[in-house]
Parts: C-alpha cells; sequence; structure tokens
C-alpha cells in the first residue's frame, strides 16, 4: 500500500546540482479526485517518491507518495485544481538517483454521466496541399499523404470528424463515402470541414411548405448546417447532428484558430475565438449543445496571458477534454509533428494546439483522449499524414 506522507523539510527539496532526471512522467488517467501517473524504471532505482503541489513553483499544498512501482494514482485532490508532479528515484540503500521534470495536470471538473451514448470525436488538421508549399517541412506530398490520411481516419472509429486545412482534399466524400456523409455542400472544400457516420448521425434540417409556381405546397428544407467567416480570414463549419440512437440533437464545429506569439497575435486570437462562439451561439436557436473541435493553437505553455482561445473558451464555461478525459494515450506527444517522424514530447502540459471544448452542464463527460498517430519503435510509422497528428476523444453524453 502507498503510505502518503506531508512532504517536508530537505527530504524533499530538488539538490542544488540537479541529479539526471527520470524518464518522462505521464497524467494517463484522470477522476474529480485523482491523477494517475506512470515513468519508466530508472537504472539501479529500488523506490520511487511522487511528489505533489497545487502550483507550479511547488510552494503549495506539497504532499507525496512513496512506490516500488513505475504507476502510483495520487488521491485527495480537489476537483478542477491543477496540480504539478515529480518523481524522484532512490536507490536500494535510500541514495537519491533522479528527479524527473514536473508535469502538470487538473484534476476533472465534469463528470462522466452514469448512462448515456458514446461519441467517437477525431479532429486532425490534415494539411493537405498547404504543407505542399512548405519547404520547412520535409513530408511527402499530398497525393501520398492523402491515402494515410483515408487510412487513419477509417481506422479511427470516429463518429464525427472534424477537419482542418482540409482545402485541397477535394474528393473526402469520395474517399469516405458511404461510411461518412459530409456536411452539405460546404466541407469538402473549405478550410475546415466536418464529415459524420452515417449509421449514428442524421443531419438535422429546417423544413417550411411554400407554394410552387403551380400554387401547390411543397415542403421545403435547409440542412441546420453552415459555414463561418472567422476575422483570420479562414471559414470554420457547423452542423447540427441528430443521434439516430437517442434523437438528441448535438452541434458540432471545426475551426482553425491563427497561431503565432505576441500581444497583437494574442489579441487576434482572442478575436477570432468570440466570433466564432458568437456566430455559432446565434445559429443555435434549438439551443442545442455544442462541441468545438479543431486546430485552436491553444496551450498551457503560452501561459494565461498568451493563452487566449482557452481564456474565451473557459468564460463561456468550456474546458478542454484532454484535461477531463478519464484515460489517456500519448499525453504527452504533442499534437503537432513539426513535419518530423520524431515525436514532439511536451513534459509539462502536454501542449496540444488541436483540441475539443466540452461544457460544463452540458450532460458530456469525457471518457478518454488519444494521440492515435501510429507509432512503432518510439517513432511516427512513415509516410505520415500531416504536420498534425490526428486527436481522438470519446464522450459520453447522457
Amino acid at each position: 500500500m502507498l503510505a502518503l506522507s506531508v512532504a517536508l523539510g530537505g527530504l524533499l527539496s530538488t539538490p542544488a546540482q540537479a541529479a539526471p532526471r527520470v524518464g518522462m512522467v505521464q497524467a494517463v488517467g484522470v477522476t474529480s479526485s485523482s491523477v494517475t501517473l506512470t515513468w519508466p524504471k530508472y537504472r539501479r532505482a529500488k523506490t520511487y517518491e511522487v511528489q505533489r503541489a497545487s502550483n507550479y513553483a511547488f510552494t503549495k499544498g506539497k504532499r507525496s507518495l512513496r512506490t516500488r512501482a513505475t504507476r502510483a494514482t495520487v488521491r485527495g485532490l480537489r476537483r478542477g485544481v491543477e496540480y504539478c508532479f515529480k518523481v524522484r528515484a532512490y536507490s536500494a540503500k535510500g541514495k537519491h538517483l533522479a528527479t524527473s521534470a514536473r508535469t502538470c495536470k487538473p484534476a476533472a471538473a465534469i463528470s462522466v454521466p452514469k448512462r448515456g451514448t458514446t461519441v467517437s470525436a477525431l479532429t486532425y488538421n490534415v494539411c493537405s496541399k498547404v504543407c505542399d508549399t512548405r519547404s520547412d517541412l520535409r513530408m511527402s506530398p499530398w497525393s501520398v499523404r492523402r491515402g494515410v490520411v483515408t487510412t487513419t481516419i477509417r481506422r479511427s472509429g470516429a463518429d464525427v470528424v472534424a477537419l482542418q486545412e482540409s482545402s485541397g482534399w477535394k474528393t473526402i466524400a469520395q474517399d469516405l463515402g458511404p461510411t461518412f456523409t459530409v456536411v452539405p455542400d460546404f466541407g469538402y472544400y473549405l478550410s475546415s470541414s466536418l464529415v459524420f457516420r452515417t449509421s449514428r448521425f442524421a443531419q438535422v434540417v429546417d423544413s417550411v411548405h411554400e407554394l410552387d409556381p403551380y400554387g401547390e405546397p411543397v415542403e421545403v428544407t435547409t440542412p441546420r448546417a453552415a459555414t463561418i467567416r472567422l476575422p483570420n480570414g479562414r471559414l470554420a463549419t457547423w452542423a447540427e447532428l441528430r443521434d439516430r440512437t437517442t434523437g438528441k440533437h448535438t452541434i458540432f464545429v471545426s475551426a482553425h484558430i491563427s497561431d503565432q506569439k505576441g500581444r497583437a497575435a494574442n489579441a487576434r486570437r482572442r478575436a477570432e475565438t468570440r466570433s466564432l462562439m458568437a456566430q455559432v451561439d446565434a445559429a443555435n436557436t434549438n439551443r442545442s449543445r455544442v462541441v468545438y473541435l479543431g486546430d485552436f493553437n491553444s496551450n498551457k505553455s503560452r501561459g494565461h496571458a498568451g493563452d487566449t482561445p482557452a481564456r474565451v473558451m473557459g468564460s463561456a464555461g468550456y474546458l478542454d477534454a484532454y484535461d477531463q478525459a478519464r484515460t489517456l494515450t500519448r499525453p504527452n506527444f504533442n499534437s503537432a509533428t513539426q513535419g518530423s517522424r520524431v515525436p514532439v514530447r511536451s513534459y509539462t502540459h502536454g501542449d496540444h494546439i488541436d483540441k475539443v471544448w466540452v461544457r460544463r452542464g452540458d450532460g458530456i463527460g469525457v471518457l478518454s483522449w488519444a494521440n492515435i498517430n501510429p507509432v512503432r519503435s518510439g517513432r511516427y510509422v512513415g509516410p505520415i499524414g500531416s504536420d498534425h497528428c490526428p486527436i481522438l476523444v470519446r464522450l459520453r453524453l447522457s
């Protein structure tokens, strides 16, 4: 049994000359009161001490637990509070051998409904022909990557797929159909697209009766789906879908927010996110729940002031599915690949710029979050489909 003790004095302090680091610590499981961590076995280590604190500087709420395993569940956490963790390795004689980098993860703030249906949602910036024009990326051309992307989506089991930088993929309907339906008329040629599994969802339509030229009444239907022009010139796509099993409606949104850093870029991304949410809210006349997906260029390493998309989403009650997921797969493999088969590893926050946002109170819980880019021997299987990884989230909708 793991013994929990208060971290005191020099016993838990970091040495003045930092020891070699324990390998990457990953948060692979989360509840409203616990975080489960894993790390690789350190040579000659017989025991490990897992330290946690309720702030990045490790000055508040410090606690620790001891274990012989390379996995531990830290309990007694407060819902929605972000905690930071470090792991220290010790020899059989109690000598300190190494300390890991810190990794930070909040306890979940959203409960998973006990009953409901499971929906798998995939967000994927496919960088179709956009990557063909970038000299800084050593990637196969879209003519090759298109097949990789198609196979990835088909094998993912996703019910809803949000695509970004998809303007060069003119054959989405042909490549994915009839398993998937492309949101009517908009998605396949725009910068952000939506497709959904035909057997699972149906497009919601508005229906009115009008008179034809002969005075006969006819029913005219309009899909509840549209494109949204953002201040960055990109087009987002939204669609209201009906679950064929439950009959309930959900709006799914695919969007791409600008990148870059600095005060001007932060203000621009704030304006884009606000515009996106305002337009979706205005279109949501049925007051259906909304799930946002896409490349939001949002991550915690930008700091509170710089991560403007997260601040805007958070002010409306939306939380990152990555932080709410009960299980996580490859949580510290950044969702951006930079065009390389070598995963970009992010030790502290994960730093995923590709997001799924769900709102507190909408009856949506997050079962799992996964980077599903195929991996073999620690490297992404080539040729890679994009300079982004596909992120698959399993949601439970009450």
